[in-house]
Parts: structure tokens; C-alpha cells; sequence
């Protein structure tokens, strides 16, 4: 069975299954627009398997606490996930119509969006990533003033041994029994979530423990999809599983992928570094990877901010990926 496997990227979510049906509504839209309606009418109906690995609850917990601001957003609550305060789902609503009603997603679009929003290039939530970004590749992860309230999730899945698993153990779970399965499995992976996934890919090539079940598994990946992928920031690779290590036969996930497409945006803040195929081509060489490839599209998400009440745009938001044609023309060829 062809299995789509999302998991998303930081910052606050909506609840579980909401998260989940705007995801695939948006995939839904973006396959409608790369003219592949027969795959979206699938994926509606349920002849595509589409699930999710969610970790929202965690991303919410950790940045309420750490924000008196970002915790009142949180005015839902989750019953996935007892019940915890979430983002109201109506909030993203307002943006996903107003994006997903664009005929394209082009660059003619795109300066359209600039014309009518605010940048988000020149808003907080974009110096704070970059000053993460900055802080772990200067070594100076420790100094905690660099570190905001809006990347603090994204930071404890770096750094705190805790977190981390719990976070890997939520896509593990989805991931392994696909595999072991037989499913023909398109990963697909937003911002953080590409990290994670990069990690527990990794941990199925070099852990031991993994060895007896990945013998009876009967597929890898067929394709992983990241997109507004972080995996290129030599701050983050230094602080993947592998990034202690530096015998290259203990680093990369090996063997577990067919073929690598990385997406990212114009101005996408968190695809700092917008192509990764040049820095992950050892897998290919090694022949462990078959291809892998970048591309470079146009992400027209807007949306009106909670506390301005002003129109912004996002580059970097995962409905406004999956919703792209070229992107979603990508999973229509592989779904094809």
C-alpha cells in the first residue's frame, strides 16, 4: 500500500487530528493543482494511507512554559492528548482558505504576497531562528539569553536527552511497523521534524537494537521528502546523533532511503542553507542512497497574526508547502 507519513516541523500546533485532516486537505489541494486529480480523489477517500507523527503536545508544553505570550494562543484543548491546550485550529483556518484558494503558487503569486502582507523575513520569529541557528554553530548553545521563547522546542529536541526520544519514539512508532509492513512509504518532513526524522533514520543504520527487526522489515523509504529543511546548517548537523562522530562509517543514515528530494522556498528562513544534495552526496557515492536532488519553489501562506491583527506571510509553513503544485507534483509522480 502506498503510505504518506508526515511529520511536522516547531513552534505551537493544533490538535492531533486536526493538524492531521488540514495536512491532508492541503496535500489534497496541492495534488488538484499539479493536476493529479485522481490521486487527490485517492488520498481523500482513503486509498492512500496517510498518517501522521505528531509531537505538538510537546512543542506546546515547552514554549507555553517558557512564554506568557505564546501560552494564551493555546485556547483548545487536545483529547489525543489529555486534554492539553492547544492552538484553536479556526485560527489556521482563516489562513488556509485565503492560501489555498490561489491559483498558482509562482513567483508572479509570491510578489503578490509581499505586496499584500507583512514579510515575515523582517519579523522576530525569523532573527530568532537565525540566532539559534547562529548560537549552535558558534558553540555558544549554553548561553541561554540567545536562546528565545520561539525556538525553545527546537532547542530542547537538541539538546535534552529526554525530549529528543520522546519526540523520535512518536514517528518510530508510525514509521517501523510501515516498514515492517511492506508499505511503500513516502516520508515526508517539515523543518524540526526533518531533524528528527535524519535522527531516527540514522539510529534504524547504526543501532544495534534495531538490527533484528530491520531484517524482517520489507521496505525502506522509498522517498523522503524535507522541505524548509534545517539539515544543511552546519550548527545542526553538528548536533545530530552523528554529528559526534567522525568516521563516515558511523555517520548518515545508510541504507534506509531509495531517494532523497529536498524542497525549499524563496526566503524561507529555516532553509537557510537551501540545498543539501551537495553536502549528503556521500550517501549516493557510498551507494546507499540512490539520488538526491533539490528544488526550489515559492510558499504563498498568509495569514492575520493573533496579537496584531495584521496580514503576514510565512514562507516557512507546512500548509503552504503541501499545498504548492511543484511540490505536491513531486509526491503525485511518486504516488503515480
Amino acid at each position: 500500500m502506498k503510505h504518506l507519513i508526515l511529520m511536522h516541523g516547531r513552534s505551537i500546533k493544533p490538535a492531533q487530528k486536526a493538524l492531521e485532516e488540514m495536512s491532508k486537505q492541503a496535500m489534497e489541494a496541492g495534488l488538484r493543482r499539479a493536476g493529479h486529480q485522481a490521486k487527490a480523489d485517492a488520498l481523500k477517500n482513503g486509498d492512500i494511507r496517510f498518517s501522521t507523527a505528531y509531537y505538538g503536545d510537546i512543542n506546546n508544553a515547552i514554549l507555553a512554559g517558557k512564554s506568557k505570550k505564546t501560552a494564551e494562543k493555546l485556547t483548545a484543548k487536545d483529547p489525543e492528548h489529555g486534554n492539553s491546550p492547544c492552538l484553536d485550529a479556526a485560527f489556521l483556518k482563516e489562513g488556509f482558505d485565503r492560501t489555498v484558494a490561489r491559483p498558482r503558487f509562482d513567483k508572479a503569486t509570491y510578489d503578490g504576497v509581499l505586496e499584500e502582507a507583512d514579510d515575515n523575513r523582517l519579523l522576530d520569529e525569523a532573527a530568532d531562528v537565525a540566532s539559534l541557528l547562529g548560537a549552535l554553530f558558534t558553540a555558544g548553545l549554553l548561553n541561554a539569553a540567545m536562546i528565545s521563547s520561539a525556538t525553545a522546542d527546537l532547542y530542547a529536541y537538541l539538546v535534552s536527552h529526554d525530549v529528543g526520544s520522546e519526540i523520535r519514539s512518536r514517528l518510530n512508532a508510525i514509521l517501523m511497523p510501515a516498514m515492517l509492513a511492506g508499505d511503500e512509504i513516502c516520508l515526508l518532513t517539515h523543518s524540526m521534524g526533518c531533524i528528527v526524522a535524519y535522527d531516527v533514520l540514522w539510529k534504524y543504520a547504526h543501532m544495534s537494537e534495531y538490527v533484528p527487526l530491520l531484517k524482517e522489515r520489507k521496505s525502506a523509504v522509498s522517498l523522503w521528502l524535507t522541505f524548509g529543511c534545517p539539515l544543511g546548517e552546519t550548527g545542526v548537523q553538528q548536533k545530530l546523533l552523528d554529528g559526534r562522530y567522525t568516521d563516515l562509517k558511523e555517520k548518515y543514515p545508510r541504507r534506509q532511503i531509495v531517494d532523497w528530494l529536498n524542497i525549499f522556498a524563496e526566503d524561507d528562513f529555516v532553509a537557510h542553507v537551501e540545498k543539501i544534495s551537495p553536502i549528503y552526496r556521500r550517501l549516493v557515492k557510498d551507494n546507499d542512497l540512490r539520488a538526491i536532488s533539490d528544488g526550489k519553489i515559492y510558499n504563498c501562506w498568509t495569514y492575520t497574526d493573533f496579537h496584531s491583527g495584521r496580514l503576514v506571510s510565512n514562507p516557512h509553513d507546512m500548509y503552504g508547502y503541501l499545498m504548492n503544485e511543484k511540490l505536491a507534483g513531486q509526491v503525485g509522480k511518486w504516488l503515480s
